[in-house]
């Protein structure tokens, strides 16, 4: 019962368990190729209400996202605080370690305020949380919040094409 009492929140209707794999969307991205550049792409950075954050050049055939956090002791999520971001920055990167070390590279600041330290009973840790992924094409990249930091998941902006597939197959198969 101590163990339900500490993993769980009172609610109207009665006890709820409390969200310890809670993830939020904190901003999307999307790339088009720069036409007769290699590795060169313009990012579409959206915040998670869908607002343009910016328009960015990224150099290389990754990209990567970095934010600070403020990530909550367990108790204090399980009694309704959630851990706290800020984005700080954007750039692309490579794969290849040659390259990054001699081809151009540009880093863009997103968002310049900081954390404030108002939480401090409920704070576990401060810190910066990465995330890098390849850069594909007619790709939406969420980017995710969760209790100890970022992560991805992706999403193919052409859907129609599959779709249409999707249906051919199922007719042929009969279903």
């Amino acid at each position: 019962m101590v163990i339900y009492i500490l993993v769980c929140i009172p609610t109207e209707d009665g006890w709820e368990r409390a969200n310890l794999t809670k993830e939020g969307l904190v901003a999307s991205v999307s790339f088009d190729a720069v036409p007769q550049k290699q590795k060169e792409y313009i990012a579409h950075l959206y915040d998670a209400e869908n607002s343009k954050i910016g328009d960015f050049t990224i150099y290389g055939d990754q990209w990567r996202i970095d934010a600070k956090f403020i990530k909550m002791k367990y108790w204090a999520v399980a009694l309704g605080a959630d851990s706290k971001y800020t984005l700080d920055r954007i750039e692309g990167r490579y794969k290849d370690i040659q390259e990054a070390n001699t081809l151009q590279k540009k880093a863009y600041q997103i968002e310049s305020s900081s954390l404030v330290d108002n939480f401090s009973f409920f704070m576990d840790v401060t810190y910066g949380s990465s995330v890098y992924k390849d850069i594909r094409l007619k790709t939406k990249y969420k980017i995710l919040k969760s209790l100890t930091g970022l992560l991805i998941r992706e999403e193919l902006l052409n859907r129609k094409k599959q779709d249409g597939l999707m249906s051919k197959m199922k007719s042929l198969l009969g279903t």
